[in-house]
């Protein structure tokens, strides 16, 4: 029998309030590992990077998966528990699956921030409509990542903030720039966080703070193997330092709901 999951009124509650929600074990670390023995085999064939020896680790950010993914090498994230959980969030039978399972993201340790500040986005555009949520989008632990150790930053109830903003909107969804500059010049909390350089934002973390009437708290995505952290498409988050010794090797899926463009 296949196994089902269900969404429990209380991580519902959750969700619709912080726009980010933690699932242990949601994968089995057998289903993990192999994924995980796929991604290394790829960095070892087009970087030399071996796992378990940092010395061959030689590339902060690897990137240009694509062939590796089209090879099917995460198609396990597609399981029944997914599809159960894209039912509960998107609606059943109405969200396509996508093309390809898993995207990779890979930050290998540094002794300092590749990047000047962390790149605050929402994954939004004019074209998608964003009342009902539009996608899915779901994080995937194949290491443990721990704090300083390269997760996704996100600012927990941000994306209240953002549709807010886009009700009182009359025309066509706001971009993910434009919100972000509306935040920056009406929230002095969001503006002091953009502007923050990379090696500053730990001071910022995990401390509640107020933005206007919404409570807001900047948090990383740390987990467990198997783990899965499902976010909503307008929370505001960015990519982060990897201070530890250690690699974050984590999958992304983005789930769409069907009619969720305007045409």
């Amino acid at each position: 029998m296949p196994a089902t999951f269900t969404l429990t009124a209380e991580q519902l509650e959750e969700f619709d309030r912080r726009g980010v929600l933690r699932l242990p074990g949601f994968y089995p670390k057998a289903d993990i590992e192999v994924m995980a023995e796929r991604l290394w085999t790829d960095l070892e064939q087009r970087f030399g990077m071996l796992r378990g020896q940092p010395d061959s680790w030689s590339t902060t950010r690897p990137a240009q998966f694509h062939t590796l993914v089209r090879t099917g090498a995460f198609d396990a994230l597609g399981s029944y528990r997914m599809s159960d959980l894209a039912d509960a969030l998107l609606g059943a039978g109405a969200w396509d699956s996508p093309r390809d399972w898993g995207h990779p993201l890979v930050t290998f340790p540094s002794t300092a921030p590749d990047l000047p500040r962390p790149p605050w986005h929402l994954d939004i555009g004019a074209a998608l409509y964003l009342r009902p949520m539009p996608i899915l989008r779901a994080f995937t632990f194949l290491e443990p990542v721990l704090p300083d150790g390269g997760g996704t930053l996100c600012v927990a109830g941000s994306h209240r903030l953002a549709l807010e903003m886009d009700d009182a909107n009359e025309g066509p969804t706001l971009r993910s720039q434009a919100i972000r500059e509306r935040l920056r010049r009406d929230h002095p909390w969001l503006a002091g966080l953009f502007a923050a350089k990379s090696e500053k934002v730990r001071e910022l973390m995990d401390a509640d703070a107020q933005v206007g009437a919404q409570a807001v708290r900047l948090e990383e995505m740390t987990g467990d193997k198997g783990d899965l952290i499902i976010m909503h498409p307008a929370l505001l988050h960015a990519s982060a330092h990897n201070a530890l010794d250690r690699p974050r090797m984590m999958l992304t899926t983005w789930v769409y709901r069907r009619g969720a463009f305007a045409p």
